[in-house]
């Protein structure tokens, strides 16, 4: 593969990962390279950091090719690098346009939804109900996470952990899971200035890693067990989600012609993923 495509990939993954609607693994999906993505993060196994502890060249060797460290480097450098750059955009955003953002990314998670409904080849009551059950869940975020909360590491860690899933659902987005937590605006200030927040984000880091090697495996699991189900289910938690973030805007005093600049953004942010599939969809090999 091309490796300045798949930087470019991986850059258009990193935007999708710092903002709350648009699911960097839906990307991968479209894209072509989420099988690759699953593959290579699944074969990252504890055989692997031992034969890297005792510095065992052959075995490195093998490791090294069956996980494909080039392609997953280029990939995470083009991630990185977009979400360096645009922490401190989302940053500004959220400190000057607090309503019209959150609504923005409403519109986007909106339209991801149904990216997810679209992949889902078998529509049958049992796998919808699946998709109540979710809805259900997603709702229930809004009664049990708080407007404020003080983030500790330990809570931090559990973000990363969780929020790492943006990379291995399509249609789940990782900064929506923060958002949904509370702790998305802390993380993204933790990266807007990260040599005062240096703690903050290695724990985080280390939240995403241990995430990524737990995830990876669930995941796949689940893929092969019941793919429409489990489709199912999170099309309902995203959706039922979305009672998290409107639970925020509703708390703000808004006057009416602030009321319909938040319509216009979750049109606006609906439009932009619709668009932005369309034209993925076109170059998926």
């Amino acid at each position: 593969m091309n490796k300045i495509m798949l930087f470019l990939k991986g850059m258009l993954m990193g935007i999708c990962d710092l903002i709350p609607g648009i699911s960097g693994g839906t990307i991968a999906f479209i894209t072509g390279i989420y099988p690759k993505l699953i593959h290579s993060v699944k074969s990252i196994s504890p055989k692997f950091f031992k034969n890297l502890i005792t510095l065992n060249k052959k075995e490195l060797k093998k490791d090294v090719k069956e996980i494909d460290f080039p392609f997953l480097i280029v990939l995470i450098l083009g991630i990185l690098t977009s979400i360096i750059i645009g922490s401190r955009i989302i940053k500004y955003l959220l400190e000057n346009y607090f309503s019209f953002t959150i609504a923005f990314f409403i519109g986007l998670v909106l339209s991801s939804s149904k990216i997810i409904f679209d992949n889902i080849k078998n529509h049958g009551l049992k796998n919808i109900f699946f998709g109540f059950i979710g809805l259900a869940i997603g709702i229930m975020f809004a009664f049990l996470i708080p407007l404020e909360i003080t983030p500790t590491l330990s809570y931090v860690a559990l973000g990363g952990f969780i929020g790492i899933s943006a990379m291995f659902l399509p249609g789940i987005s990782g900064a929506f899971i923060l958002l949904i937590m509370g702790i998305y605006e802390f993380i993204i200030n933790a990266l807007h200035s990260p040599l005062e927040n240096i703690t903050v984000i290695v724990v985080f880091i280390i939240g995403v890693i241990a995430g990524a090697f737990v995830i990876s495996r669930i995941i796949s699991f689940l893929f092969k067990k019941d793919k429409c189900k489990t489709l199912y289910f999170l099309l309902g938690l995203v959706i039922g989600s979305l009672s998290v973030p409107i639970k925020r805007i509703l708390s703000k005093s808004l006057n009416y012609f602030e009321i319909s600049y938040v319509v216009f953004f979750v049109f606006l942010g609906a439009l932009i993923v619709l668009y932005i599939n369309n034209l993925l969809s076109k170059k998926k090999p």
